[in-house]
């Protein structure tokens, strides 16, 4: 009999780290003896809404119950209104409640979560973290787990970090996806990222790549495949830089094993690579690595983080690229049939009107056909914790950006979340 019930919400944006999570924990089979996972439909900060899905749960054959959320930036305003308005939300249901916190925004600003009612945070490369905190809950850890309480109780419940570095998993020894709730995500093949872009967290919390084998990839796709899965993603910062010793310049041996080998199970029907939840740095598009994956490809679109047609303004957020080297990646990429979606970003921290006019440009010649078959995936600069540009503003939308982005829209090259982010239009992770 299980001693504890895990709660957690597998809804987007939370389902890829979710499936991935399972999927390391359903190798422990302790863990899967002493608890029931539960995975909601929604997210455990929207529960209120939901009493009637909880009267049907036995709440009383177990000893506790653990609330687990994984939570990005966005989601903190809707965190925090459920912790204000509905903190004892689930003591209707159960008298002992723990709640664990991970994600990216915890672990890189714990601090922030010190006025909430919360009991653990887990920090990134939370897998072994997680499970370790399970094993201490429940007696059955065979290692001392350092703790140090950081500043800030919240209504009693002391919020614990560990005080060493989190241990580093092996990326691809475990099973991505989660077989008995069948949480199929996209393949994690790397982890880290060797640039330091100011905005962006990955590069600047995790600067070492890490890759998956192509061996254990594989194998982890067969699996999937015996129960019916027969597409596959990926999850990469720089999808054609796998393999590589820098993350930038593409093994081809590596890539050429990767997509073959994957291609030749049979029940594989799609191969999405260099595509969304990933994206592809322009440098890494070379003629030599189209030639390597275009036959394997079900996809007929690339996303390239470009971020901005200023030079100038690459160099500033630390970016590593040159927007020439964007432009290269286009045209080698129309020579191969592909559509291209290029990532920018508006009202970075110093962004001046020069910078603004160099993305101007470049749109107009898109609207003038000299570039074919190129979408804009649009984004306003959010600052996240963690990055050297953390403490900036949000970024403001030029009236020139609004204006030319509106003519793209119109004629399907652009779309994406600058207006929501900007704070224009409600989202579904608004306060309500």
């Amino acid at each position: 009999m299980p001693k504890a019930l895990v709660l957690f919400g597998y809804d987007k944006p939370n389902r890829y780290t979710w499936s991935i999570l399972m999927g390391y924990l359903e190798s422990d089979p302790v863990l899967m003896d002493q608890y029931s996972f539960h995975p909601l439909p929604f997210h455990l900060y929207k529960s209120h809404l939901h009493q009637a899905y909880f009267e049907k749960i036995d709440f009383k054959k177990y000893d506790y119950v653990i609330l687990a959320y994984s939570l990005l930036s966005v989601q903190i305003p809707q965190f925090e209104e459920f912790n204000i308005n509905h903190n004892n939300f689930f003591n209707k249901f159960h008298p002992k409640i723990i709640t664990i916190v991970g994600g990216s925004h915890v672990a890189a600003s714990p601090e922030d979560f010190a006025r909430f009612k919360i009991d653990f945070i887990i920090p990134d490369e939370g897998e072994y973290a997680f499970s370790q905190l399970l094993h201490v809950l429940i007696g059955t850890s065979k290692e001392k787990i350092e703790t140090q309480l950081i500043s800030g109780l919240s209504r009693g419940f002391p919020i614990y970090i560990p005080a060493n570095q989190p241990k580093l998993i092996e990326v691809g020894k475990y099973p991505p996806f989660s077989a008995k709730f069948r949480l199929f995500g996209p393949i994690e093949i790397s982890r880290g990222c060797p640039f330091r872009c100011k905005f962006c967290q990955t590069g600047n919390r995790a600067n070492k790549m890490r890759h998956a084998s192509v061996e254990n990839i594989v194998k982890w796709v067969r699996m999937a495949s015996e129960i019916k899965f027969d597409k596959v993603w990926f999850l990469s910062p720089n999808s054609f830089g796998y393999g590589s010793r820098n993350g930038v310049t593409p093994d081809i041996n590596a890539l050429f094993d990767l997509l073959s080998q994957i291609h030749a199970i049979p029940a594989i029907k799609g191969i999405y690579f260099g595509t969304f939840p990933s994206e592809v740095r322009p440098e890494s598009v070379t003629y030599e690595v189209l030639e390597t994956v275009a036959p394997f490809l079900s996809n007929k679109k690339i996303l390239i983080g470009a971020q901005s047609a200023s030079n100038r303004l690459l160099r500033s957020v630390q970016r590593g690229h040159t927007f020439e080297q964007v432009k290269k990646a286009i045209l080698l990429l129309n020579e191969f049939k592909f559509n291209i979606e290029l990532d920018f970003i508006f009202g970075f921290p110093g962004e001046n009107k020069e910078d603004i006019k160099e993305n101007l440009n470049f749109f107009n010649e898109i609207l003038e056909g000299k570039y074919k078959n190129v979408k804009i995936h649009t984004h306003t600069f959010m600052p996240l914790p963690g990055t050297p540009f953390s403490n900036e503003p949000k970024g403001i939308l030029d009236p020139s950006i609004l204006k030319i982005i509106g003519k793209l829209s119109k004629i399907g090259k652009a779309y994406g979340e600058h207006l929501s982010q900007a704070g224009k239009v409600k989202t579904r992770y608004s306060k309500k």
